[in-house]
């Protein structure tokens, strides 16, 4: 189980990135519960739930957030991609079709 940002003695919204692969919208809830070490499924319920309370000032904060937070570095899988980015490298020098 991960522990919580908090008790491993590091700030946890310091260097705080949106996680586009996992997230929804902007990914703002899954960047969250990444740095935090939250379940994801919590987060969003309890953005739901503040938002459906709080409709314009939550909004208005996701927005917010989403746009001036960079978003997190892809993930490498290993070896199998390997191929396919030397591909779509090439393709972007023009060496291949």
């Amino acid at each position: 189980m991960r522990r919580y940002a908090f008790e491993e003695g590091r700030a946890p919204l310091i260097h705080f990135r949106r996680d586009t692969e996992r997230g929804l919208l902007f990914g703002v809830c899954a960047g969250l519960a990444d740095r935090c070490g939250w379940d994801l499924t919590v987060v969003r319920l309890v953005a739901l739930l503040a938002l459906v309370l709080a409709t314009l000032p939550t909004a208005l904060l996701y927005i917010v957030v989403g746009v001036l937070t960079p978003p997190k570095r892809l993930t490498y899988y290993g070896h199998r991609e390997r191929g396919l980015w030397r591909r779509a490298a090439r393709r972007a020098r023009g060496m291949e079709r």
